[in-house]
């Protein structure tokens, strides 16, 4: 697809990055977001499969810091392909199973959401997971384990 313009996602601030919602899909893991692996590159500094975002509504109520879900970013390409059809420009894929507590309220397909990136960025080595996993096992709330590899 050389030559194709990807329209999101588009960094708005340094590190958060907004883009709409292409859809769900089996291909993502519960803990991954994906997204055009050529948008991705051309259009952020999120390194695949390493960086972890947190995802809220462009319009709308935020969840506080310490209970927003964090989520893996992974490029898409033939090697998911029905991730990729609904990424033709950049926009985010969710894993099949949205859960409830993910967002104050419900996500659709279309809708501005912005993928922050901002603690991935300033917090080297994986920290960002340690600390959501700390925090929400300590108070008794549900977090995603997320793969060392």
């Amino acid at each position: 697809m050389k030559n194709q313009i990807y329209l999101y996602p588009v960094e708005t601030i340094k590190h958060w990055y907004v883009t709409v919602v292409g859809g769900q899909s089996a291909d993502l893991k519960p803990n991954q977001v994906g997204v055009n692996m050529e948008a991705l590159a051309e259009n952020t500094d999120i390194v695949p499969n390493e960086d972890t975002v947190m995802i809220s509504k462009l319009e709308g109520r935020g969840m506080p810091l310490l209970t927003k879900t964090y989520f893996t970013v992974v490029p898409l390409d033939k090697n998911s392909p029905d991730a990729l059809l609904k990424s033709p420009i950049g926009e985010v894929v969710f894993p099949a199973q949205v859960k409830k507590e993910w967002f104050l309220e419900p996500v659709e397909i279309g809708e501005s959401v912005v993928l922050n990136n901002v603690l991935s960025q300033r917090y080297p080595n994986r920290l960002v997971n340690y600390m959501d996993r700390f925090i929400k096992s300590r108070s008794g709330m549900p977090y995603i384990e997320f793969d060392e590899n």
